[in-house]
């Protein structure tokens, strides 16, 4: 192990990472009166939702009869149910909308009226019940409604401040891209460029050193890692020696990932109090807003590359295809075009251990699988249909989990799960395959279990483990206040139902 250093790398296969981590935090239990609270929001968010799914049927039922197709078609997608067992968040659209035309036929322009009032209306109440939730410690819950309020009304403006947005013109844009569109423009293939280079890179001409050359050219020069393309996003560095298309390609993923990473995990990265503090206008920011740091991500053309690099750090690189490395804060890639798991893998291993600026060890105490787990829950994230998404029942890793506790009846009570701290985990060379299923297994029960009642708690633990203090670090089962023996009653339970309903799809 690399000076006793924490690091990380995922493996193609379901074998996973080898690390030298430990624990921190403090907060307090959930409560018989919390969970009524949580479930008194829960059922305010149903009714609100029910209702205003029979105000869309009762306008799509008028815009049916009245041979109104397009308008019927959007009713249609935004009655769409999300599905539970996958965490779900909407794409924003980055267009003010245009104000309805007077021109359009009355009933057209009537139903478009009578459509931007319902969402306007569902909006509003949505908003209310996010402060509720956040007002009664629910942070994650609250910051998760605001999806919902944001996809009925994508110019709400409090929600748009509140998920780190401001207007500039007709587009919501965030701090970082309006001050870079002073001087530049984004470009899908080339990132961000002067106005005045788009035409002559379009034209394959690079800027490189002053001057400028063929694409060929600065290929060749480029070859040499020290001499990679630098690709600055919001919140990412990416350097690589593969092409710039391909680094462009890869910053877009993750800041993509991290757009929705931020917005699941809103109370990891401020406190319940700052969330209030944020939702009443205060100082606290919005977890959205970018890092003065980038995060720091190195892409290689080959795997030899890679391998060379650090193979003088961890001899075990060849079993790798990618790694966080926390001694200098780096992830490590090689070029693979089914890389995408492990970028959202490692990715969330670096946003998690960064979010506080020292070293420190994770979970070397205990509560390893978490750590882990909640990686391996979002290598599950997915883009399709306008929205972003977690937890596919169908991915892989949920897959393994439910057949080594359904099939194989392979299961490590959580209590004793939990005891085991990094060097537990990944030495138990016989089970480690399995330990990786059962955490990703666990890590989805605990984000999706009964509409998601145990999710601020994990949120809360993560919290405490990714901390400086190991000697704060609370049990899942008092956050929950749910014994370890429920919890795993849960489990099993949730395991069965998720296996009985992915049968039935398929």
């Amino acid at each position: 192990m690399p000076h006793g250093r924490l690091f990380h790398f995922a493996l193609a296969v379901v074998v996973a990472h080898l690390a030298v981590v430990a624990a921190a935090g403090s907060a307090t239990g959930q409560s018989a009166a919390d969970y009524a609270a949580l479930e008194k929001v829960q059922h305010e968010h149903e009714d609100l939702r029910v209702a205003y799914d029979r105000r869309l049927q009762e306008l799509l039922a008028d815009c049916d009869r009245e041979g109104l197709a397009d308008e019927a078609a959007v009713i249609r997608a935004l009655s769409n149910r999300r599905d539970p067992e996958k965490l779900q968040v909407r794409t924003l659209p980055r267009h003010v909308q245009e104000p309805l035309s007077a021109e359009l036929a009355p009933v057209r322009l009537e139903a478009l009226k009578s459509l931007r009032r319902i969402r306007g209306d569902h909006a509003a109440e949505l908003y209310l019940l996010s402060r509720r939730a956040v007002a009664r410690g629910f942070s994650s819950y609250a910051y998760g409604v605001l999806q919902d309020v944001v996809a009925a009304d994508p110019d709400h403006a409090a929600a748009r401040r509140l998920l780190g947005f401001v207007r500039s013109g007709d587009e919501w844009v965030t701090p970082f891209e309006k001050q870079q569109s002073l001087r530049n423009v984004w470009h899908d293939k080339y990132g961000w460029l002067p106005k005045a280079h788009v035409e002559r890179y379009e034209k394959g001409e690079r800027y490189l050193n002053r001057r400028w050359v063929s694409a060929a050219q600065e290929a060749e020069i480029r070859r040499d890692f020290r001499h990679a393309w630098e690709i600055r996003t919001e919140h990412f560095l990416v350097k690589t020696n593969h092409s710039l298309e391909r680094g462009v390609e890869v910053a877009r993923k993750l800041e993509i990932f991290h757009d929705y990473f931020v917005r699941t995990f809103a109370g990891f990265f401020n406190t319940p109090q700052q969330l209030r503090q944020l939702f009443e206008g205060g100082a606290a920011r919005s977890p959205r807003v970018a890092n003065p740091k980038p995060y720091v991500v190195y892409y290689y053309r080959t795997k030899d590359e890679y391998q060379q690099t650090l193979i003088g750090k961890i001899p075990q690189i060849g079993i790798t295809n990618g790694l966080y490395y926390t001694t200098d804060r780096i992830s490590y890639f090689f070029h693979d075009e089914d890389v995408e798991p492990t970028l959202y893998h490692e990715a969330t291993h670096q946003m998690f251990y960064e979010s506080v600026a020292g070293d420190r060890m994770i979970a070397e105490a205990g509560n390893f699988w978490i750590i882990e787990g909640i990686a391996c829950y979002l290598e599950s994230f997915r883009v399709e249909n306008g929205s972003y998404s977690v937890g596919d029942p169908n991915y892989v890793r949920f897959l393994n989990a439910r057949f080594r506790y359904l099939n194989d009846g392979y299961y490590v009570p959580l209590a004793r799960f939990a005891s085991h701290g990094m060097r537990a985990f990944q030495m138990d060379t016989q089970n480690i395959a399995r330990n990786y299923s059962q955490a990703s297994g666990l890590a989805h029960f605990f984000m999706h279990h009964d509409g998601g009642r145990h999710r601020d708690a994990l949120v809360t633990h993560l919290t405490q483990l990714y901390a400086s203090r190991p000697d704060r670090v609370q049990s899942l089962a008092e956050l929950t206040g749910v014994s370890f023996a429920e919890l795993d009653k849960q489990y099993g339970e949730y395991m069965k139902a998720m296996e009985a309903k992915t049968r039935g799809e398929r």
